[in-house]
């Protein structure tokens, strides 16, 4: 998780283990939904979020994955929304060479 200023500054970058992950859609799920926990205690201002997968963009713009076994993890995205603004901006796997 990177999280810049408005002027592409970087403010602060984490990175956290996942022991138990099943596939590469949960681990983007969680990254995204920890990052926007993240974004919300350290920065008060709206948010873009810029996953480069489109299945885990999904979770923020519709409820396609809320029947499916990562549920619970849409349920958290949503309450995370509720809090602040955040601009879903989907990118390309080479814009985000940081995170790989």
């Amino acid at each position: 998780m990177v999280l810049r200023n408005e002027d592409g500054s970087l403010v602060f970058a984490a990175y956290k283990y996942i022991f138990n992950c099943n596939d590469a859609l949960e681990s983007d799920i969680h990254a995204l939904m920890q990052g926007m926990a993240l974004a919300i205690q350290h920065s008060d201002k709206p948010m873009v979020i810029q996953p480069d997968s489109s299945c885990a963009l999904a979770t923020i713009l519709d409820d396609t994955l809320s029947r499916l076994a990562y549920g619970h993890l849409d349920a958290e995205i949503k309450a995370l929304l509720v809090d602040r603004e955040f601009v879903p901006l989907k990118i390309s796997r080479d814009q985000n060479r940081v995170a790989h």
